[in-house]
């Protein structure tokens, strides 16, 4: 990790040092500092690198939404990875995301812009808060302190509390600020954004009781405060994932992968066993948004369109979060979040059919009862509902921290669970020396065990 902190002391060293020699030998290609606007900017731009690129294909791999199929993703489809596969990816996170962050947190500081400054912790805090998801124990209170050359690994459990305490921060410094800019296309504010994502990393550390007041509290009541990653169809501004299957790994990642179709895909298919539809549900034009043919669905109007918004919050997620923390306590309630999330649905898949359930469709004689009880009933009809409407890293969050409640398709040999963790990289066993030794994939992260 030493190049994360020279990157970032060095900048702020030009930024508010001055020197006798100052102005001999200027070159006047190379910059030694830039604004806060541009180094914010580029903290936004990288939430995308984490959240719709090569972290989330990985998720959404390992929890079968979709197959990987051919040379690397083939590899990655049956849970064989290595540790150079995360050296981009801890890159992403730390050198290119919480540097950034932090630089412009210190900026922002610096000139007294609370609202900058408050924005900066928010993308410090997703930052931060993926990574602990992923990869367990990680760097935090040391990372790009001067003092600290090699910043010791902290326990996930304490980093996601920290990272809770860095949102409650940012929310007091934003006000009522909107979170859509350049990169981001939402009606929410970002003390929305914050509380939605205090919801996800309440839910990890298995706090329902405040991930349940955190998603009330972002008040996603429609897909418009969806915080969505902007694509178009102008060249590099396009759909990662249209990105990666017309132009860069066409066949790496599929609907159908190595083995088999994957499990999502099944269960919005009329023609297979897994099919979740019922009386009140039809999942056909969902499937057709998600597939075409074999292949992630990269045509107009499709999941992986060109020219498709990326959500990194979802109102799905925010409302399957409250019906997930109400079931056995307000079963009422809990449908009526699931419900709101089946009306969004008929409003956007208008061929297909999102009749409201009530709570008799989950008691004895009713047509989604599971012959237990109405609370694992329901909690089962919500969390499937999630697995197939939010996709990537919340969902790999979900299936681990369930136990696998919703039944993912054990892809790799000699294994009985799908990978729990992203290995540490590389790059950071070989520079940092409180590396903790590699941990295993199969080795639950503390939250999960």
């Amino acid at each position: 990790m030493k190049r994360i902190i020279y990157s970032l002391t060095l900048l702020l060293a030009f930024a508010s040092c001055e020197s006798v020699v100052e102005g001999l030998n200027n070159d006047p290609n190379n910059f030694t500092d830039t604004s806060l606007g541009l180094v914010l900017n580029h903290a936004n731009l990288n939430v995308v690198a984490v959240a719709e690129a090569h972290p989330n294909r990985i998720a959404t791999i390992f929890t079968d939404q979709f197959g990987g199929n051919d040379r690397q993703y083939g590899t990655l489809n049956i849970y064989s990875t290595l540790q150079t596969d995360y050296d981009e990816v801890w890159e992403d996170i730390y050198q290119r995301g919480i540097a950034q962050c932090q630089i412009a947190k210190q900026k922002a500081q610096e000139g007294s812009n609370a609202v900058a400054e408050g924005q900066a912790t928010i993308l410090e805090a997703y930052h931060f808060g993926e990574a602990a998801l992923l990869f367990g124990d990680i760097p935090f209170s040391q990372v790009n302190d001067s003092e600290f050359e090699d910043p010791e690994f902290e326990g996930q459990v304490a980093v996601l509390n920290n990272v809770i305490g860095l949102l409650d921060a940012g929310i007091a410094l934003v006000g009522t600020s909107p979170a859509g800019n350049n990169v981001f296309s939402t009606t929410s504010t970002w003390a929305q954004i914050a509380n939605a994502l205090k919801a996800r990393y309440y839910l990890a550390l298995g706090d329902n009781a405040n991930a349940n007041a955190s998603a009330t509290a972002a008040n996603f009541t429609s897909k418009a405060n969806d915080w969505s990653i902007i694509h178009t169809s102008t060249n590099f501004s396009e759909n990662l994932f249209w990105q990666f299957q017309v132009e860069q790994r066409q066949d790496y990642l599929k609907v159908e992968g190595s083995l088999d179709f994957s499990y999502m895909s099944k269960l919005l298919n009329t023609a297979e066993a897994e099919y979740k539809g019922n009386s009140k549900t039809d999942e056909t034009a969902r499937y057709n948004y998600y597939v075409n043919g074999n292949d992630i669905n990269t045509t107009a109007g499709g999941f992986a369109a060109v020219d498709n918004n990326y959500p990194v919050i979802s109102f799905e997620e925010m409302q399957l979060i409250i019906a997930e923390t109400e079931v056995g306590s307000d079963n009422n309630a809990a449908l009526t979040a699931l419900n709101a999330v089946r009306a969004s649905h008929a409003a956007q898949f208008t061929a297909g059919q999102y009749d409201p359930y009530v709570i008799t469709d989950f008691q004895v004689g009713g047509e989604l009862y599971d012959g237990t009880s109405e609370d694992s009933s329901l909690n089962m009809e919500v969390m499937l509902e999630k697995y197939c409407s939010v996709i990537g890293l919340p969902t790999y969050s979900d299936v681990r921290r369930t136990d696998n409640l919703v039944g993912v398709p054990i892809k790799g040999t000699g294994t009985t669970v799908i990978p729990q963790r992203f290995l540490y990289p590389q790059t950071e066993a070989a520079s940092n020396s409180n590396f903790p030794g590699v941990v295993d994939q199969y080795v639950p992260t503390p939250v999960n065990n």
